[in-house]
């Protein structure tokens, strides 16, 4: 068992655990095999993990930052701090949606060719 983020769960992995949106309502119990549609839920709800049967939370390839042009990850970075300037950037929850939000960043800039 291990949780894993959103974007690395796959249709057909078997959830070790419930998934819960954050006031705690179950959306789907242990055992169940997540399909596409379960994934869009997930989203939807803001679920940002998954515990899933046969994972190792050490198996799941990490996005480097490093893989990415030094300038185009810089310029991001700035841009997404800029929006969260009115939060506590010390606070683990922002600590992660700063994070999170440069990745989604650099991924959306590589779709549109500006690597």
């Amino acid at each position: 068992m291990g949780k894993i983020q959103i974007d690395g769960v796959r249709p057909g992995m078997i959830l070790a655990s419930d998934v819960r949106e954050r006031g705690g309502r179950v959306l789907l119990t242990a055992g169940t095999e997540v399909i596409e549609r379960h994934l869009e839920i997930f989203k939807k709800w803001g679920v940002v993990e998954a515990d899933i049967e046969g994972a190792d939370q050490e198996e799941q390839p990490a996005e480097a930052l490093e893989t990415w042009p030094p300038d185009l990850v810089l310029a991001v970075e700035q841009e997404v701090r800029t929006q969260f300037q009115h939060n506590d950037s010390s606070h683990p929850a922002i600590k992660e949606l700063l994070k999170l939000s440069v990745r989604q960043r650099l991924r959306n800039a590589s779709r549109r060719g500006m690597q």
